[in-house]
């Protein structure tokens, strides 16, 4: 009879210990570790696989890649889904991912690949009036509902997809474990079934995660290790514009992102999101600028939002939506420092519109020329553009992607640029007929501006 040892998991960061403690020594977290019966594993068994030389294998270009069709979910990946594959896919609920799934099924279907919708959460009816709702063709869409990996498994050997979805991975759960579904042990040792299986077969595999408050994938943070992508679909439940962004694809670039709109028929997809965009920020308030973002292989311009008020709190709001708020309190202590400004009695609140995020320090030159624009009540320039690093010496510093943003925006009708003066030392910009205004420090950036 196999021996059996308690072990405490902790279920936040999936580290064991022998015994219970109040906090987990790896992350830190409080009242995290539950007790787990695990089975003594079998002694090592001889395996068939031998080692062979890399030049003996063979890789077919035909079968490298399945072209799903929809083209911004190709972007995302590098170009399609590779066989053997196994990804991961996040975002928080009623973001659409479910959507997305099936309009990917549905277009792989087409193309004559076989494939296989496992969910753990919906009913097979929830399903269906969702694919009528798509109005997608369901003639070769096989579902399955099911919880318990070891069925699974035998409906995949029984009908053998080329394409298969799992929702969500926080729902299966495997007899060799007795943890309940959604522990930290339940998700990693299921992702690690499904992955050797999708690598023995050479199946693709999809697996859809829930998404913690802070916007993690849930479950043991080697979940998204052991995967070769992760996409996360982001975007605000009230507005209608989502974004599939890539944080890691061992088959591509990473941070590339595919851009949809949200409709009765679905997610449609938006292949020039400019032309949308663009219109509604070429008259200009006091407290917003135009930011062009470097995403991947493309320029996406965004309003940076600004408020700053008047408080009598001892300790003023520092609120930013859609980037980092550590940034912007180094921004407010740089133009304190060199601008002698006081911000002490002043609320500030940024905002990104349309739900977007952004972490690259680009956007400082935009957040520094809206926020000295809602301070000192004045608009900025029609039709401007800014990008360009801050550094704690109050100097701007050149950011990558230059020329491809200045391309953009006089593309898209913009009459100036705001940039590092070090930029101007690359090559190529006489060949620009937009306005480029280069500023050194944030004491030229202010006098530019007034």
């Amino acid at each position: 009879m196999s021996k059996k040892r308690p072990e405490y998991v902790c279920q936040s960061c999936g580290a064991r210990f022998p015994k219970w403690t109040g906090r987990c020594g790896h992350c830190g977290e409080w009242d995290t570790l539950a007790e787990q019966i695990l089975e003594k594993k079998k002694t090592w068994v001889a395996s068939e696989n031998r080692p062979q030389g890399l030049s003996d294998i063979t890789v077919h270009e035909s079968e490298e890649r399945w072209i799903t069709q929809v083209h911004e979910f190709d972007r995302v990946v590098g170009g399609g889904i590779v066989r053997g594959s196994v990804g991961l896919l996040g975002g928080s609920p009623g973001v659409g991912k479910s959507t997305l799934i099936l309009q990917l099924l549905a277009r792989l279907a087409k193309n004559n690949l076989k494939v296989l919708y496992v969910s753990g959460e919906e009913s097979a009816n929830q399903i269906k009036h969702r694919a009528d709702r798509l109005l997608i063709q369901q003639n070769d869409l096989l579902v399955l509902i099911a919880s318990n990996l070891e069925q699974i498994l035998d409906n995949l050997k029984e009908y053998q997809p080329d394409f298969v979805v799992m929702d969500s991975i926080q729902t299966l759960y495997t007899d060799q474990l007795t943890a309940s579904s959604g522990t930290v042990s339940q998700v990693r040792e299921s992702a690690g079934i499904l992955m050797k299986h999708a690598k023995q077969t050479n199946t693709a595999v999809m697996l859809i995660g829930h998404v913690t408050k802070e916007g993690d994938i849930a479950g043991p943070r080697t979940l998204e290790h052991m995967v070769d992508y992760v996409l996360y679909l982001e975007g605000e439940k009230k507005e209608r514009q989502r974004v599939l962004r890539s944080v890691k694809n061992r088959f591509g670039t990473v941070n590339e992102v595919g851009l949809f709109k949200m409709t009765e028929k679905g997610l449609a997809e938006i292949s020039k999101p400019n032309s949308l965009f663009v219109d509604q920020f070429l008259s200009t308030h006091s407290g917003t600028a135009v930011f062009a973002a470097n995403e991947g292989s493309r320029t996406l311009f965004l309003e940076v939002q600004v408020l700053v008020g008047d408080t009598q709190q001892n300790h003023p709001a520092r609120t930013a939506m859609g980037m980092d708020r550590n940034r912007l309190q180094l921004i407010i202590a740089i133009l304190e420092k060199h601008l002698r400004m006081d911000f002490s009695h002043n609320d500030i609140y940024i905002n990104l519109a349309g739900g977007f995020r952004v972490s690259e320090p680009a956007i400082d030159l935009a957040l520094m020329a809206a926020l000295l624009s809602s301070h000192l009540n004045f608009s900025l320039p029609e039709k401007s553009v800014f990008f360009g690093e801050i550094s704690l010496t109050g100097e701007f510093r050149k950011v990558s992607g230059i020329e491809d943003r200045i391309y953009e925006s006089e593309r898209c009708g913009f009459k100036r640029v705001y940039l590092p003066a070090q930029s101007l030392k690359a090559s190529g910009m006489s060949r620009f007929s937009i306005d480029i205004h280069p500023v050194k420090d944030i004491h030229e950036l202010k006098e530019a501006l007034q």
